[in-house]
């Protein structure tokens, strides 16, 4: 989760290729879980861990990079206030706040993947039982 910083949420192909990197587990679960004694609490268990951290470490970068770029735009709209016909710093402002919208919108791919996940893990490892609090985290956002 150390990797997350501006440079990450400037550089919208980084944060992207992040992103791919961190639902990997998800783009392969069906593999996985196929290799993986379904039967075995323990090990439905132990999956389910590596999914959660996968989840936990998106939701992460997505809330940081939206912090860092509203804290950025913060200060260029107090610029503005300053000088309003800046033409730069307008345009500054429009790349920023379409990068943030880009950012955002992950949340709502964060959405899909989450239930795509969850609805295999289920339906695979039906002697595991996902915790309240969990599924309460997973479902916030909805």
């Amino acid at each position: 989760m150390n990797e997350v910083n501006a440079d990450t949420c400037y550089n919208l192909s980084y944060f992207k290729d992040l992103m791919k990197e961190y639902r990997k587990i998800d783009d392969n679960i069906m593999l996985k879980l196929n290799t993986t004694d379904t039967h075995s609490k323990e090990a439905c268990a132990n999956f389910f861990v590596e999914l959660a951290d996968a989840y936990q470490k998106r939701e992460y970068a997505i809330d940081k990079c939206l912090k860092i770029l509203d804290a950025e735009l913060e200060k260029k709209h107090k610029a503005l206030e300053d000088d309003p016909f800046d033409k730069d710093l307008k345009n500054q402002m429009f790349v920023d706040e379409s990068k943030r919208r880009m950012i955002n919108n992950e949340f709502t791919v964060e959405d899909i993947v989450r239930e795509r996940s969850l609805t295999v893990f289920k339906n695979k490892c039906r002697i595991f039982h996902i915790s309240k609090e969990f599924e309460e985290f997973i479902n916030k956002r909805r």
